[in-house]
């Protein structure tokens, strides 16, 4: 049991949930209910993820989460939102301080795979500082080749992960609130958010089709991943949906 799991949140019966949920699960589960007192004890406690509530008395979550991005940059970065706060947790996805969001109330199954996936991130990013730290005269070629597919994996999961999240917050917000849906203001702006990140995926993806040179650019603490925008053949890709019969 390596990994450690940092949840802030003011109310003592959610991480008591997640606590529960967790119980099971490879991870020491480690609980504060102030987002100061994590500040403080974060580098001793160098979690591989730190959650965080999006409402809390002392800090925003989103504040919170920034400030543990310079004090841990390597920690992955979770937020649990309502709906009332979604629209705020899409700013912090956006300015790259949020890895992904929880939604509250969550599904535990759900919930589990979510931690599990932020886990899979950070040790993939600890074999990419591994590999560039340790540079052993007479590397095999396996080796090489198995960095190479981190590099990848490890743009992929970035480049890919905040567009992602974004249109599911968006998506949330018009499945939660269906009222909106007759204020077509408000819908057509949902709608031509989901779609300019719809655009940002395709464009990616066509991207990573047409990789032709190995270019790789600096990470998070001297590890390095796929320059996904530079290694392609493709500078300037007209929006259109991929179509495989195409």
């Amino acid at each position: 049991m390596n990994d450690k799991i940092l949840i802030v949140d003011d109310e003592e019966h959610i991480l008591k949930a997640c606590q529960r949920i967790l119980v099971n699960e490879p991870y020491q589960c480690i609980t504060l209910s102030s987002p100061l007192k994590a500040l403080e004890k974060v580098t001793l406690i160098n979690p591989s993820v730190v959650i965080s509530d999006q409402r809390m008395p002392e800090m925003e979550g989103s504040v919170f989460l920034e400030k543990i991005k310079k004090k841990l940059p390597g920690a992955v970065r979770v937020t649990m939102t309502g709906y009332a706060d979604i629209n705020a947790t899409i700013g912090a996805i956006n300015k790259g301080h949020v890895f992904r969001f929880i939604k509250k109330p969550w599904d535990d199954l759900q919930f589990k795979l979510e931690i599990r996936h932020a886990v899979e991130l950070f040790h993939m990013t600890e074999r990419l500082r591994s590999f560039s730290e340790k540079k052993e005269p007479g590397e095999s070629v396996n080796r090489e080749r198995l960095q190479g597919v981190l590099e990848m994996a490890g743009a992929v999961c970035h480049e890919f992960a905040q567009p992602l999240q974004v249109i599911s917050g968006y998506n949330e917000l018009l499945l939660q609130d269906r009222d909106s849906w007759l204020d077509i203001e408000s819908t057509h702006k949902y709608l031509s958010c989901i779609q300019d990140e719809v655009k940002k995926l395709n464009d990616l993806l066509l991207k990573v089709m047409t990789i032709q040179e190995y270019k790789t650019r600096a990470y998070l603490k001297g590890r390095e991943i796929i320059d996904i925008h530079n290694a392609s053949s493709v500078e300037n890709i007209p929006y259109r949906i991929f179509n495989a019969n195409q």
